[in-house]
């Protein structure tokens, strides 16, 4: 029987707007807009350019919500089983997986990474600081926009976030939720794990990183 997973849900959303923004990128790119005829192609450029930002913001908010999913999953996992893939989990992980399953997506994956590296990683490891920080700032200008201050933001920065989200955030962010799950299931299941998750994980990963070469947003490695 083949199992369905909110995870393969989201990654067909993440694959879909991957699909388009490439498309979208490219039609761009086929105007050949110059600082000089820009105002004459300005009815042409709007669509294209509105699309991309549409685009960009689902994939953002299809990459958390992966995330998201795939740590609720493993939380849910332990629970039932009370082992992840190659561990048995300890009573500590187990009473933070049943008493703080809706706490902060941070304290949740700095906790499943402790677990996952038996303690050889924690939340500030990349990629997983990366993805906090970049892309909760993302999801969170996406998902609570408001005009004013909060936190450690000032006033209109929230707002300054979400009108950025373009080609390269929604790349950046995707490539590192990607990461982060691909990292924590080598962790738990090896890395030569042949789930269908990893796999298509990896597949949409190098899809979107040849992508992010040939639009100049990373060097290849």
């Amino acid at each position: 029987m083949q199992f369905e997973f909110p995870e393969h849900h989201f990654l067909s959303d993440l694959k879909a707007g991957f699909s388009d923004l490439k498309e979208t990128q490219k039609r761009i790119d086929e105007l050949g807009v110059t600082d000089v005829n820009m105002k004459n192609r300005r009815d042409e450029i709007l669509p294209l350019v509105s699309r991309e930002k549409f685009v960009s913001r689902s994939m953002v908010s299809a990459a958390f919500s992966l995330v998201e999913a795939f740590s609720s999953g493993l939380f849910y996992t332990a629970i039932h089983y009370g082992r992840l893939g190659n561990f048995v989990c300890d009573d500590e992980f187990l009473r933070y997986a049943k008493n703080k399953e809706t706490a902060a997506l941070k304290g949740r994956i700095d906790k499943i990474v402790r677990f996952a590296s038996q303690g050889s990683g924690n939340g500030e490891s990349a990629p997983f600081r990366s993805f906090i920080e970049i892309g909760k700032h993302v999801r969170d200008a996406i998902h609570h926009t408001t005009p004013f201050e909060r936190k450690d933001l000032e006033a209109g920065q929230r707002l300054e976030a979400l009108y950025n989200v373009k080609t390269d955030v929604a790349v950046v962010c995707s490539i590192l939720a990607l990461d982060t799950v691909l990292k924590i299931s080598a962790w738990l299941y090896g890395a030569d794990s042949d789930g269908d998750i990893p796999q298509t994980c990896q597949s949409l990963r190098d899809e979107i990183f040849i992508f992010s070469i040939e639009q100049g947003i990373a060097k290849p490695s």
